[in-house]
């Protein structure tokens, strides 16, 4: 006999709860205690299991498993992206945590004004631009990402799309695939030793292509990042100038910069412009922050040689894109940063992040670290203690 199953009816009855091996005492007081300190035992708002609304899955099952582990404290409540939209707000109604992915994030300030317990949202990826961090902000809201942790298969995925279209390899295969006969010195390319790389973004990511294009191809790499001073450029292995100049003298441009209001559509038919005609374009960053019809006219104009596209306005890209009927197109549905290792580590920290933020902790990485006094505030009325982080 299960005596766990025959218990926790019992349990519920008297207004106890069953964890394990141990009964916890749902009281408001105890005279016969002695007041303070066994009130404060007694409530043990921490292990009070709190709701975790998410759609579908977590990037990597790792995470969704291990929160399983912690049913005392973690109540998991899974909807399918197919559901009518009232059943996630019913949902929310009581929630303590919203996980997502990508652009299954509804609307923030539909979301904060109808889940009155949100303590935080947890993207379980490095982007959080569909994500209104201002408002959540306002409204005491933590905001996690995972940041950091897609940096190396991104970074690598630029280098590779950089080799595949100087050195024609994608025209290459799909000739070959096509059974076209190639002609001679269509598909002779270039290499990258002692070429030039323009990167826009000198972040962990950006500074990692930089690392990588310099030690292994001696490139020089030229740097636009309006916020980083010029000695930590420097310092990076980066030479800092502006973006005119840039375009103007790159064999290659990418671009690893967030998206927001200043960065939205920088990336337009002028700049194109600018580039080399024997210069190649490579966004690994966000869709919004380069203009698509701009591009699909400069790539037919041949007003630079190609490029390599994993970022879109609309993901996924329909298969009628015009900018997939290029010959001269690298394109990829945003897969640069999903390598097998990223994505179980994304996953694994998301996980740490929600148990964190539902026990009390303080999650690793926050994306609105000053909202953390008015966090512990609205932590503390809703859950009745303030976090120890």
């Amino acid at each position: 006999m299960d005596h766990a199953s025959t218990i926790r009816p019992l349990t519920n009855f008297l207004g106890l709860r069953y964890c394990s091996s141990v009964f916890f005492i749902h009281a408001t007081s105890c005279c016969s205690c002695g007041g303070t300190n066994s009130k404060n035992l007694l409530r043990s708002s921490y292990m009070t299991a709190k709701k975790l609304v998410y759609f579908d899955r977590f990037i990597n099952p790792v995470g969704e498993d291990a929160l399983k582990q912690h049913s005392a404290e973690v109540e998991m409540v899974k909807l399918s992206s197919q559901d009518p939209e009232d059943k996630l707000w019913e949902a929310m109604a009581d929630a303590h945590g919203f996980y997502t992915i990508g652009r299954s994030m509804p609307d923030t300030e539909e979301m904060i004004q109808k889940s009155p317990k949100l303590l935080g949202i947890v993207s379980g990826l490095a982007g959080f631009d569909t994500i209104n961090v201002p408002m959540c902000t306002e409204a005491g809201i933590l905001v996690c990402n995972q940041t950091g942790m897609g940096n190396e298969p991104v970074a690598e995925h630029v280098t590779a799309a950089m080799l595949m279209l100087s050195h024609k390899t994608l025209l290459a295969d799909r000739q070959l695939h096509a059974r076209i006969e190639r002609k001679q010195g269509e598909l002779t390319g270039n290499d990258l030793q002692g070429k030039t790389v323009g990167i826009v973004g000198f972040g962990a990511i950006g500074s990692r292509v930089g690392e990588i294009l310099s030690k292994a191809f001696s490139m020089r790499v030229l740097v636009h990042d309006p916020i980083m001073g010029d000695a930590e450029i420097a310092r990076r292995g980066g030479e800092s100038v502006e973006l005119d100049d840039l375009l103007k003298e790159s064999d290659f441009v990418t671009i690893h910069v967030p998206l927001t209001d200043q960065t939205r559509g920088f990336m337009g038919e002028r700049e194109y412009r600018l580039m080399k005609p024997t210069a190649f374009f490579v966004n690994a960053a966000r869709g919004y922050l380069y203009d698509e019809v701009a591009l699909e006219k400069i790539l037919k104009e041949a007003v630079i040689a190609g490029a390599a596209l994993d970022v879109w306005e609309t993901e996924p890209p329909s298969f009628d894109h015009p900018l997939l009927k290029l010959d001269n197109v690298l394109a990829t549905p945003h897969t640069s940063g999903t390598s097998q290792e990223a994505i179980y580590n994304m996953s694994e920290n998301a996980g740490k992040q929600v148990l964190d933020i539902f026990t009390g902790g303080r999650p690793v990485p926050i994306v609105n670290p000053e909202v953390w006094p008015a966090y512990v505030a609205r932590y503390k009325d809703i859950v009745g203690q303030a976090p120890n982080g």
